[in-house]
Parts: C-alpha cells; structure tokens; sequence
C-alpha cells in the first residue's frame, strides 16, 4: 500500500489593490500525494488542492479583478512550494515545463 505525505504549505498574496482594507492574506492547505502515482494526476491534484484553498469573496478583497489576481498569485504559489517540497524530481520537472515563460511561449507557438 503506497504511502500518503502530507505537506502543508503557506503562501503570502502580497497584491496592491485600491479599496481594499488588506492584501495581505495567508493560505495555507494540506497536499497529499501518493509517491508512486502518475506526475500528471498528483500535479492535477495538486491544483483542485491549490484552487480551493485560494478562493477569496471579491467583496472581501476589492472586486472581481483583485479577486482574480489574488486566487492567480495564491495558486502560482502554492504550487511552487508544495512541489518542491516533495523533492520528487519528475513532479518538479513537469511543473517547471508547465510553468517557465519559455515553455509556455513554446507550447503557444506549436498551436
């Protein structure tokens, strides 16, 4: 029976917002993962973990827009760091491919 790890991970959104009383929230989840699973379901795992665990109400931070980009930042994260924790070396490459600016502009340019 495979082993399951969890991770908990904190992020700061540091995001400049007019209106808003604070950009400075703190989300913090836990990420299990199976060390024997397919890259691409823990990575997708891992991003249903990071999506919930960023959601913020758009009156509580701004609007809609402060909204958006504070989930974005969260997410981006969030993600980051709950890779690296893992220290698994194919999770790490796979979210570095999906991530990096030269691959994306590589990925957008074979469509």
């Amino acid at each position: 029976m495979p082993s399951l790890f969890k991770t908990l991970i904190a992020a700061s959104a540091l995001v400049a917002l007019t209106g808003a009383a604070s950009a400075d929230e703190t989300f913090i989840a836990d990420f299990e993962f199976t060390p024997d699973a397919p890259v691409d379901v823990t990575y997708a795992n891992f991003e249903q973990t990071a999506k919930k665990a960023c959601r913020v109400e758009s009156r509580m931070v701004g609007g809609i827009a402060a909204r958006v980009q504070i989930e974005k930042l969260c997410r981006e994260h969030l993600m980051t760091d709950a890779v690296a924790a893992t220290k698994m070396d194919a999770l790490i490459a796979y979210h570095e491919g999906r991530t990096l600016p030269e691959t994306k502009l590589e990925l957008a340019s074979r469509n």
